[in-house]
């Protein structure tokens, strides 16, 4: 494990169904130097774009795992949205289970809670114009990209394998919660979180550390439209929940890098 130096804390950013690391591209830049962003390649996009898109979840967590093991023997946080939130809180369990240690702050945006998931195991076999209806009824991509069907055909094998990995979510409420401090941040016009305000609540029962719960006046890629505001919410709620450590916690705040 790589040892504790430079930046105060790590952040693993994961991307929603169908993103990639490219997204958190711009946010190094806007962020304090004692934050140092890491985002996650997911299979079948960006550096990985070769690699076959993965629908199940174990085989995921063991080739993320590979990827933070170099950063986890120092301080760390997690923030992913949509389904990179569902990904953040499986990958916190997964590190503390297999390394013994655990963030010290987990965001979680635009996404569902673990408890209130139902299983949706159709994705991989359903109709190419019903996926497709699902995907453009979300906002997340313009109709001129929908309607390429050369784009599409690359694209719709991953897609499919996102939307089966968060239908095939099963929660497992026997395990001990985290510990962290845990950010949830919805969009008021998102139309499952927005009609549904419980679903996003109910992010406080994954830490028994402080919750948090924000909206942004915007729709469920707020991440794209709202992306200052998105990592002001981080920065902010990341200080303060290192400031909550006291003294350890404060240094970190003080860093820079090396």
């Amino acid at each position: 494990m790589a040892s504790e130096s430079g930046h105060g804390v790590t952040v693993f950013c994961l991307p929603y169904a169908g993103g990639s690391a490219a997204i958190y591209r711009d946010w190094p830049a806007r962020v304090p130097s004692w934050l140092k962003l890491v985002a996650l390649h997911l299979p079948g996009r960006g550096i990985r774009h070769a690699v076959r898109p993965i629908h199940r979840w174990p085989p995921l967590l063991d080739l993320l795992i590979e990827d933070v093991q170099p950063y986890v023997g120092r301080p760390f946080a997690i923030f992913g949205h949509s389904m990179g939130a569902l990904i953040g809180i499986e990958l916190a369990h997964a590190i503390r289970e297999r390394f013994g240690v655990s963030p010290v702050w987990v965001g979680a945006s635009a996404c569902k809670a673990p408890s209130r998931r139902e299983q949706q195991l159709h994705w991989l076999t359903c109709g190419e114009s019903h996926f497709i209806d699902e995907i453009r009824s979300l906002g997340g991509m313009p109709d001129e990209l929908l309607g390429n069907r050369e784009f599409m055909e690359l694209v719709l094998p991953t897609l499919r394998a996102d939307f089966h990995l968060c239908g095939s979510y099963e929660h497992d409420a026997s395990r001990r919660p985290l510990d962290c401090p845990l950010l949830a941040i919805g969009g008021t016009e998102d139309r499952e979180i927005a009609a549904h305000p419980p679903h996003l609540a109910a992010w406080s029962a994954e830490s028994a550390g402080p919750f948090e719960l924000k909206k942004i006046h915007a729709g469920h890629f707020f991440i794209n439209t709202h992306r200052d505001e998105v990592i002001g919410l981080m920065v902010d709620s990341l200080a303060r929940a290192l400031s909550s450590r006291g003294p350890s916690g404060e240094s970190l705040l003080k860093r820079s890098p090396a």
